[in-house]
């Protein structure tokens, strides 16, 4: 068996998807970027903020680079629970973001290559656009990945590696076919940032850029308040895609915070001010460093499911 061979075979019986592309796949897929970018079609905020610097990134020195090997590991949206006001609310976060799959890629894949004399290092690259150029996923119209068989919800590794890799050139990137017909995620989308001019997402409008920010930096006012569907990332789009429907209500399952806790994440507490019952739960999750952003996006978030639940209200009051 070839060391190729080996790790598609292992990540299969995972569950798992992956691929072994070529080295100088990495610099197409940033050219590829930064060619839509010259040509104006990406914001240049979101360039200099989420690509350029990953792009920029020196490869590693620790082994000879050949090859890229990309896994996507399926993943599903995170559901925790919150109280306020006596009332208790469930909180989503998109897949990928508080929890770390078990077992880790990198180790698997650093297992697998072991006995072929062969290493890895984490990839600083497009691993999106990597993997549409290579026939590992396609671009769905919300220009989110979708792997064959997991839909979006996936969480994607990529690994600089010494194997030796002599695939053809790139190929050309290609939407699901299903995307021809279908406007869901379009019309789901409620900032416009799925548009009708073009395939690309005007990423400057996806709620995700915005939540994904530095907490000092706000909402902006042109955002509804209703419009926020998850604490981190953005559920909108993929929870109306008809490529998802066998991977939907599908949940991890998170804690469940008191109001005392909920009340003191809204206020900034700090690691030291939370109460010790609570930390297990919060580092298990991800969220203890992620302390400083649940002011600002678990408040949205709550203001938005009190909106959707005043809504409701009204309508059946209307209804009877």
């Amino acid at each position: 068996m070839t060391a190729k061979s080996a790790i598609l075979e292992q990540c299969a019986e995972l569950g798992w998807q992956a691929a072994v592309v070529p080295m100088a796949r990495r610099a197409e897929a940033i050219e590829r970027i930064a060619g839509l970018h010259r040509k104006g079609e990406l914001d240049d905020a979101f360039y200099q903020e989420y690509l350029a610097p990953m792009f920029a990134e020196p490869l590693p020195e620790t082994l000879t680079p050949r090859s890229l090997i990309l896994v996507a590991v399926p993943d599903r949206p995170a559901r925790m629970h919150f109280t306020l006001d006596g009332e208790t609310f469930e909180v989503l976060t998109a897949p990928g973001y508080l929890r770390a799959p078990d077992p880790r890629p990198s180790a698997v894949i650093a297992e697998i290559l072991k006995p072929f004399g062969r290493s890895i290092a984490p990839a600083s690259a497009p691993l999106k656009t990597l993997g549409t150029m290579s026939g590992f996923s396609r671009y769905g119209r919300n220009n989110i990945s979708y792997v064959p068989g997991l839909g979006s919800f996936t969480a994607l590794a990529g690994f600089i590696s010494d194997l030796e890799c002599d695939d053809a050139a790139a190929q050309t990137q290609e939407a699901l076919a299903r995307c021809a017909s279908c406007g869901a995620c379009r019309a789901a989308c409620p900032t416009g940032a799925i548009g009708d001019d073009r395939f690309l997402l005007h990423a400057e409008r996806c709620i995700t850029f915005w939540n994904e920010k530095e907490p000092s930096v706000p909402f902006p006012d042109w955002i509804d308040s209703r419009w926020h569907s998850a604490l981190f990332g953005c559920l909108h789009c993929q929870r109306v895609c008809p490529e998802n429907r066998p991977h939907l209500r599908q949940y991890f399952e998170g804690p469940a915070f008191d109001e005392a806790t909920t009340r003191l994440l809204l206020a900034g507490a700090t690691k030291e001010e939370i109460p010790p019952e609570a930390v297990p739960s919060l580092e298990a999750w991800r969220l203890m460093d992620l302390l400083a952003y649940l002011p600002r996006n678990l408040g949205a978030v709550l203001r938005a499911e009190r909106l959707r639940r005043e809504g409701g209200k009204m309508e059946r009051g209307e209804r009877r």
